[in-house]
């Protein structure tokens, strides 16, 4: 075959799927040459199908996790659930530094017996070992050596009478002191019956009065004391001596 034949066919480059064309246009199908020519190629880059899927998924994430979020109560913030502490005991949920922070502030006031930050809930209660994960180190050991004292070393504790303060007070056992100084909100209370100080009175005769009746009685019993008012053992009302004898009749 002569150089006729050869320029029959175009180049492969000038129709390379550029657009449908007849087969008449690339082989020549007339009866001058029964010759057959077959021509082999190969496409540069041909895909079958869809392309291959990029999934590049970092292990141990999920997508759905990711999106759920929660407002802490406290901070107000927009937190991630990954953020969440769930108090024991009941259902509240605040995010850790919050947590954090208000078992924080109890420790400072001596408090160990921590509640749910929620002042409505009775039931919610906060424990050493379960906050350990998201207290501070220093703040962790301060509150084991504190439960630890008062499980192991302490003889007996009680709690400030003040509803406002509340702070565990420690009785160590070397003497019986009747006044003391609340360390937390600076009030006086007796440390034999642990209410209140009612100076004055004697502890049994101090809860027979009246609860409203008691800050007066007091007040009035530091008078009487100051004047040397003595008290009627029947009435119990005070009187003040101006003359004549010592005799008294109610």
């Amino acid at each position: 075959m002569g150089k006729e034949e050869t320029n029959r066919f175009p180049s492969l480059d000038s129709f390379y799927f550029s657009g449908k064309q007849n087969i008449s246009d690339v082989i020549d199908l007339s009866d001058e040459d029964d010759d057959i020519k077959i021509i082999n190629f190969i496409p540069n880059n041909t895909y079958f199908g869809t392309r291959k899927r990029n999934n590049n998924f970092e292990k141990g994430e999920c997508s759905y996790s990711k999106g759920r979020r929660f407002v802490c109560k406290i901070c107000l913030d927009t937190k991630t659930t990954r953020d969440a502490f769930y108090i024991s005991g009941c259902n509240h949920a605040y995010c850790s530094d919050c947590v954090a922070k208000h078992i924080r502030s109890k420790l400072d006031d001596n408090i160990i017996n921590i509640r749910c930050p929620f002042f409505l809930c009775k039931s919610g209660t906060l424990e050493a070992g379960v906050c350990r994960s998201i207290l501070p180190t220093e703040d962790f050991k301060r509150w084991d050596k504190a439960v630890c004292e008062v499980l192991f070393n302490i003889r007996e504790k009680f709690y400030c009478p003040f509803v406002d303060c509340s702070a565990l007070l420690i009785n160590d056992g070397t003497e019986a002191v009747k006044n003391l100084e609340c360390p937390n909100c600076n009030r006086m209370l007796c440390g034999l019956c642990k209410i209140r100080s009612h100076e004055g009175f004697g502890c049994s005769e101090f809860k027979k009065l009246k609860r409203d009746d008691k800050g007066k009685d007091v007040i009035l019993a530091n008078i009487a004391e100051d004047m040397r008012w003595r008290q009627c053992p029947k009435c119990s009302d005070y009187v003040a001596k101006s003359g004549g004898c010592n005799i008294m009749t109610c």
